[in-house]
């Protein structure tokens, strides 16, 4: 194959839609650097784009004059071509703007504005295409690489060149890559966030999402990746190399817990995954959905043969079978594995979650042990009559042959002839498969993840991802797709207030959770009631899993508060915090507003309701008693009123949390 020449780039200047684009080259540009700015709808959010004379193309972000990302590359090496030898060739811009409505999300209506700018760079054989977003609350961008003659085909990438550069001095909120298992490379998202250094993590991959903050500003920034399934591409981690080593200078690469020897092979033309930013003070970063919002007003999954089904068949494909609501979970306080073939203990479980108004139900590890059909489907006919849907725990690889489509699809077959309603998928990850194929983020799980969606849709089930990689905004395709787990959750019994603390400015950003919250802590010192009950506001979640027992529910303390919280959402307010420190945030369902708070330390602060509507209303405070640390099954309940006047000044003690459930007064 003949080597591609290196060719000087020609001047270009590009016109300018809405007075956000241009392409400059102007007597004060060094005739070998072009450079092109993109800016946000609102004008505070600011990308650069430069390419120079030998083709190496960067990128910069600023917010409000305050540099966000220093000079950054951009772009791939491959087999078939030498990218980093291009000559510019085209530029096009458009604005997208829009809304979509979420079935679930932190809100209820979710508006997408941005100015997106793609830049076209030939080399020998292939285009590369940079297609940069930014948004008001953001950047994002991603690329293609295809054939200049317009062939399909393959391509094989040897590595992403894509950088973030961190300022110097970034305070850093990250998860290291720390192998779970001792049979292998493994990984599950569950470690904590921990407050770095930005030049003090060389020889370290993080995961995605990482948080930092501009020093000595109130600048934030969210760096994580969206649009992976279906992208045929592998999952990235960040990583300074040996040459940034201790800069703050990160590149994304291959998620290392992964089974496959090579995984660069994709299809041409090629679409990678979005990278994206999310950029601001802390209220922006928290109540942003741009992970999601990059997928525009996208149509949802449908089979190739849509329109050979028939009319009530295409309907399986408007998703309004999806319920987002609560499930009861009774597996982390009821025994474990053992108990979960307990079909009549089950029974109580299933009158819980009719009692309480919830939808759900799920039965987890080891409801299928020495499993009798007569039984079950006298259980599920119970559920049934009881209104109640059954999620049934599977191991996304061991019950199905490590990937096996038509086992896949036998099995769920033979689930659904049951009535069974949706899976909880557990261990993509690989923690309890022998010598599988692959797992963690590599190309083939990233497709069994996809084929998992697409065979539960057709089936009319929802998926619970447990044991899996962070969301990537995919319940915009397959609305089915309502809970990742992901992150470090009660399960492990012995969390502390810091991780949870943590996890809302980062890992709770991106997408829903699976945390699993409970009333009752587990022991004494550990998260308190209130701190529990605000997780159960604070997570947002398609089906978030209660996780107590039966009786704690019916207790009046508790029982009208869980009766109230609800999974689908139809507004988000971030009210306070600080990373390490406290959390505090408002949801609102209907007419009735949640206000919850949790703290690593004791802290105290105020706030106002300013978000509240017109009109009065009836407010139950729920907050730790003063010997909470001590008494960790004491909570003092009490009512008054407030209106969007009212202000309040809280105190949490270590470990605490409080509640306030406003109702609107007729």
């Amino acid at each position: 194959m003949k080597k591609p020449i290196k060719i000087m780039l020609a001047c270009v200047c590009a016109a300018t839609v809405c007075g956000c684009f241009a392409a400059c080259g102007s007597n004060e540009t060094p005739p070998d650097k072009y450079n092109w700015t993109v800016t946000s709808p609102d004008g505070s959010v600011s990308v650069v784009i430069r390419s120079d004379a030998v083709g190496a193309v960067s990128y910069t972000v600023g917010k409000n004059g305050t540099t966000v990302v220093e000079p950054s590359g951009l772009g791939f090496t491959i087999k078939q071509d030498d990218l980093r030898l291009t000559e510019f060739e085209d530029s096009s811009e458009k604005r997208l703007k829009g809304s979509y409505e979420n079935i679930s999300g932190k809100h209820a209506t979710v508006e997408y504005d941005c100015n997106e700018l793609t830049l076209t760079f030939k080399a020998y054989e292939y285009y590369l295409d940079v297609v940069m977003r930014v948004y008001d609350d953001g950047y994002a961008f991603r690329y293609n690489i295809r054939a200049i003659d317009g062939d399909d085909g393959k391509i094989d990438i040897l590595s992403e060149n894509t950088e973030v550069a961190l300022p110097s001095g970034s305070t850093v909120w990250t998860q290291s890559y720390v192998s779970i298992y001792s049979k292998g490379e493994l990984f599950a998202y569950e470690n904590p966030y921990v407050r770095r250094s930005a030049n003090n993590l060389a020889g370290e991959k993080l995961s995605m999402p990482l948080l930092y903050k501009a020093k000595g500003t109130d600048v934030y920034s969210l760096v994580t990746e969206s649009g992976l399934i279906g992208s045929g591409f592998y999952g990235s981690f960040l990583e300074e190399n040996e040459q940034n080593a201790g800069s703050g200078k990160f590149g994304f690469v291959h998620n290392p817990a992964t089974a496959t020897d090579y995984d660069g092979e994709v299809s041409a033309p090629f679409t990678s995954p979005w990278r994206v930013g999310i950029v601001g003070d802390m209220k922006t970063v928290v109540e942003s959905e741009l992970v999601e919002k990059v997928y525009d007003d996208v149509e949802h999954w449908k089979p190739d043969n849509y329109r050979e089904l028939s009319e009530t068949e295409q309907a399986i494909y408007d998703y309004e079978w999806v319920d987002a609501d609560i499930s009861a979970w009774n597996w982390v306080k009821n025994g474990g594995n053992s108990s979960q073939n307990d079909f009549e203990m089950q029974k109580k479980y299933v009158d819980l979650a009719h009692n309480m108004g919830w939808k759900y139900t799920t039965l987890d590890a080891g409801w299928n042990y020495n499993f009798d059909p007569v039984k079950f489907r006298e259980f599920m006919q119970y559920a049934d009559g009881k209104g109640i849907k059954v999620l049934v725990w599977c191991d996304s690889l061991t019950d199905f042959a490590h990937g096996n489509e038509d086992v896949l699809k036998s099995r769920l077959d033979y689930w659904a002839d049951f009535g069974i309603d949706g899976i909880k998928i557990d261990f993509f990850d690989g923690q309890n498969a022998l010598n599988c194929p692959h797992r963690g983020e590599d190309k083939q799980t990233i497709k069994w993840y996809e084929t998992i969606f697409q065979e539960c849709a057709k089936r009319k089930m929802v998926v619970n991802c447990h044991g899996c990689n962070k969301p990537t905004g995919a319940r915009r395709i397959y609305p089915n797709v309502i809970n990742y787990e992901g992150i470090k959750g009660n399960e492990s019994k012995g969390i502390d207030s810091a991780t949870t603390v943590n996890s809302m400015f980062t890992r709770a950003v991106v997408g829903p959770t699976d945390f699993t919250p409970v009333v009752l802590p587990f022991d004494l010192g550990s998260l308190t009631v209130g701190h529990q009950m605000a997780l159960s506001v604070l997570y947002e979640s398609g089906v978030p899993s209660l996780s107590d027992l039966d009786v704690t529910y019916a207790d009046e303390t508790y029982n009208e508060f869980f009766k109230s919280v609800k999974a689908l959402r139809d507004d988000t307010v971030f009210i306070s915090g600080e990373p390490d420190d406290y959390f505090c945030a408002a949801v609102r369902f209907g007419d009735e507003w949640f206000i919850a708070g949790i703290a690593a330390y004791d802290v105290e602060f105020s706030f106002d309701c300013s978000f509240l509507g017109d009109g009065a209303y009836s407010v139950t405070k729920f907050v730790d008693t003063d010997d909470a640390t001590q008494n960790q099954l004491a909570i003092d309940k009490t009512v008054e009123s407030a209106t969007k006047d009212t202000e309040y000044t809280v105190a949490i003690k270590k470990n605490g949390g409080f509640v306030y459930h406003l109702k609107k007064q007729q």
